[in-house]
Parts: structure tokens; sequence; C-alpha cells
């Protein structure tokens, strides 16, 4: 079988299942590999996760897919990159990134992603890390799931562990979830005593880099990607932080653009209700109708149009009761 026609067979052009294997020879993060195909795969659960998330993204608001994408990891030492990453910001209509440092530029030069743009994680500066939470780890997006091929030699390991001794360093996680997100078969280590990890959570010089032969109590394997509490001087929670870095990242040279961007447009690549909310709800969620009407509201059609009095922030899928419209029989007809 020539080897055009053997690629085609084991690449997934829908971003269905990515590939990451750091001891493959063909390996590569460059912003020309997808990672949807075994003869290249990336060489980074990071790398994997950004194009993950770019997979989902649909042109137009609210309409974003989900529960898209797997991440295959292949056995073999994983190291994530977990520093705090850069916060976005909405400056007069232009978008801003802000280093964990408190170092303001713009976001489309800091945040785009080229064929020039650094993935080495071994590289302080790397692309990877600045996409990361704002309190550190990595997002899995989008209900992504990671699976390792082998429980005990899927190895995955730090490269940021806080201070145990500064109580101005806070806690962290390696990977931040989101709703539906999905993991198993593979195994979180220390960092490797063969490297150094960054231990300040804004001040990432030669100084602040240890052998992690210290304790890591203040790191902990899995935490949350905040979508409710609003981050101060943003406007905008964690989650929504991360896909507006994401829309400002994929420009023309990546090959992949997102013409929808942070803060122009800022609803076009953004967090999905279920990435965030409790699964199950406690109570009763009220929104109320300020309108309702089938068809144009003359002619009636299939099509129903519900306005809400404010954002009802719903997506495809959220199930949902309406009350108190008469006759009754009307919504079970037409939703």
């Amino acid at each position: 079988m020539p080897l055009s026609k053997l690629q085609n067979f084991i690449k997934n052009t829908e971003g269905k299942i990515l590939y990451v294997n750091p001891n493959d020879i063909n390996a590569t993060d460059s912003i020309e590999n997808q990672g949807n195909s075994l003869s290249q795969p990336f060489k980074t659960i990071q790398r994997a996760l950004i194009e993950s998330a770019r997979f989902s993204y649909v042109r137009g608001n609210d309409n974003d897919l989900f529960d898209r994408t797997t991440i295959l990891l292949f056995p073999g030492e994983h190291f994530v990159d977990n520093r705090p990453g850069f916060r976005i910001k909405d400056d007069g209509g232009v978008a801003r990134a802000i280093s964990p440092a408190g170092t303001e530029s713009l976001a489309q030069d800091t945040l785009s992603l080229s064929l020039d743009s650094v993935f080495d994680l071994g590289v302080e500066d790397n692309m990877l890390y600045k996409f990361n939470s704002i309190k550190g780890g990595t997002i899995l997006p989008r209900g992504t799931a990671i699976v390792g091929l082998d429980l005990r030699k899927t190895k995955i390991r730090p490269l940021y562990v806080p201070n145990p001794t500064d109580d101005g360093v806070p806690d962290t996680a390696l990977i931040r979830l989101t709703g539906t997100c999905y993991f198993r078969d593979f195994t979180f280590f220390d960092g490797a005593l063969s490297t150094e990890v960054y231990t300040d959570s804004e001040d990432f010089s030669t100084i602040n880099k240890s052998a992690p032969t210290f304790s890591h109590h203040k790191l902990t394997c899995f935490g949350f990607a905040d979508g409710v509490n609003v981050v101060e001087g943003t406007g905008l929670t964690d989650l929504d932080i991360y896909y507006s870095k994401l829309s400002n990242a994929f420009n023309e040279a990546s090959g992949r653009n997102i013409d929808q961007k942070f803060p122009a447009q800022a609803l076009g690549f953004s967090k999905s209700r279920v990435e965030w909310e409790i699964v199950g709800a406690f109570a009763a969620d009220p929104i109320a109708i300020s309108a309702i009407k089938s068809g144009d509201g003359v002619s009636p059609s299939t099509l129903i149009t519900v306005d809400t009095n404010e954002p009802h922030e719903l997506s495809v899928g959220t199930p949902i009761k309406i009350k108190g419209v008469t006759p009754a029989d009307i919504i079970s007809q037409h939703l």
C-alpha cells in the first residue's frame, strides 16, 4: 500500500482520536500537525488538549461541538508544564494577555500559534503553559477523554511543584477538569529527579527552580476549571479566559484560523454550560420568559422562539421544562 494511502487509512479527519507518543521518532507538536494520525502523533498532552478544543469549534454562537475527542496516550513519561497560565482582558476592544507576573502584551502577538511557536516544554517561555488555568494546571475541555494504553507504564509528571515552605505560593493541580470529561489507565508521579521543576507561581527564573526532592502536598492530580467566579481585572471566569485565549491563538499563521475572536465576538468560541455546571441540579433554576411564539407570531410553524428576560446560558442538549404556558399541550406539540 503506498504511504499516502496508508496515512489516510490511519488518520481520522474529524479529530475524534488524537495520539500522544513522546517516544515516536515522528512525533511533533508543530502547529502543522493535528495529532489525528498514528503516523505523526503529538509529543505532549498539552498540545493535544489545545487541538481537541480547536476541533470542537464551529463558526457561530453557542453551537460548538461537545464530547468529541479521545486523547490516546502511549506508554512513556509524559511531562506537563502545569504552571499558572496567562490571563486575558478586553482593553477598549483590544485583547491583551497578562502573564502570571502581571506583564501585559497584545494577545495577538503573545498567544498566536505559528510555525515559529516554541512548544518545547524544556524552554521556560514555551507556548503551551500560557493556555493553562490561571491557577495552574492544563485544562481538559469539552468532555475530552484521556486514555492511557498501560496503567503502570504511562506516567504523567509535573514541571511545576509549588514551594511547600512559602505560604505565598498557592496550591495547584496538574489537570483541570470540565463537565463530562473522562480519564483512565495512566499514573501520576512526582517530578522527575533528573530535571528541575518550577516552584513559584509568578517568578520562573532559575533561582526558583529546584530538583523535586521536597514535598508535593500543594499539588493535586485533578482540580476543576472554574466557569463561575470572575477573575479580578478581566470580567471573565477562568474557563472564559481559556477559550478567549484560544480564539486569539488560532490565526492565519496556524492554518486553522478562528475568525470569531475575543473580545469582538466573544461568544463565537466560548464555554458551554455543561462544562461548568453541577451534573444534576439540586434545585430549580427558573428563568423568566418574556415572549414565546410559534413561527413569526402570526403564521404558526414548527419553529418555536422563546425570549428570556436574561441570558439563559443554555446550550444544545440542556434539559429544560417550561411551565405557565396555556394551553399546556402546546409545548409537547412543538418542542
